[in-house]
């Protein structure tokens, strides 16, 4: 009977283990895809491009009088405003 207790705490642990290591993943995958949006922004601005396309991510950069808005996809990935 202690056995079978034993390895369902086991087993219990190494679940909540095995979903925080899962949780940790796909938040790093955010950040990486995150770095690699603002990196292709950078060289998208750098080589005064409007729209930039690398490693199955695009990228549009939309510039106006207010400031500069950098997409990833449909998304804003960042907003940049210039106070006047």
């Amino acid at each position: 009977m202690e056995a079978l207790i034993a390895t369902v705490v086991l087993s219990i642990i190494t679940s909540l283990i095995l979903c925080e290591l899962e949780k940790n993943r796909r938040e790093r995958q955010a950040s990486i895809r995150e770095l690699e949006v603002l990196n292709l922004a950078k060289m998208a601005y750098d080589s005064k491009v409007d729209r930039l396309d690398l490693n199955g991510i695009s990228v549009k950069i939309k510039e106006d009088a207010k400031g500069i808005s950098i997409f990833d996809g449909e998304r804003e990935a960042i907003k940049i405003e210039v106070k006047d």
